[in-house]
């Protein structure tokens, strides 16, 4: 049975259900999913995913400039333990340096080394292209009308969060 026929069968049991706002959020974390998994394929041959290049192109144009992890996360939107997760692999592999941040003490700023900016460098056009496969499916125009509507959205959610 399709997700689609069990939405269906949700909003028969109970009459008042939205079926269409549903549908669009199934879609939406169902197309999420499987555009991460689509990145993550790209990324395989560098031994990357999806997250530790988005740190990764995140440094690099932070350069010159602190990064935190904490800020890095609320990019992200990784938890703590995520990010942890996420830049001890990148460290172990050489790619990250964590150092005690000059303005304070208690806090730690993020560097790309050099091993980690010639990394990125090779995964960029892989993952360009990646993105470039994926969005194909649509013209620019329904592209860009789907840009807006989840532009609206993610500020509509945000606008309710205490």
């Amino acid at each position: 049975m399709s997700f689609e026929s069990r939405i269906d069968r949700f909003c028969a049991r109970h009459p008042g259900a939205p079926r269409d706002d549903i549908l669009a959020t199934r879609l939406l974390f169902r197309t999420a999913r499987l555009l991460r998994e689509h990145i993550n394929q790209a990324l395989a041959p560098f031994d990357l995913n999806m997250s530790q290049y988005l740190v990764l192109s995140m440094l690099s144009v932070d350069e010159g400039q602190p990064s935190s992890p904490s800020a890095l996360g609320d990019t992200m939107d990784a938890t703590r333990t995520q990010m942890t997760r996420i830049l001890d692999s990148l460290q172990t592999r050489g790619l990250i340096k964590r150092r005690t941040s000059e303005q304070d003490r208690r806090s730690l700023d993020l560097e790309l080394t050099p091993s980690g900016r010639k990394a990125l460098e090779a995964a960029v056009p892989t993952v360009l292209d990646a993105y470039a496969q994926a969005w194909a499916v649509l013209d620019r125009d329904t592209q860009a009308a789907a840009t807006a509507g989840l532009r609206q959205l993610h500020a509509g959610l945000d606008s309710t969060r205490s």
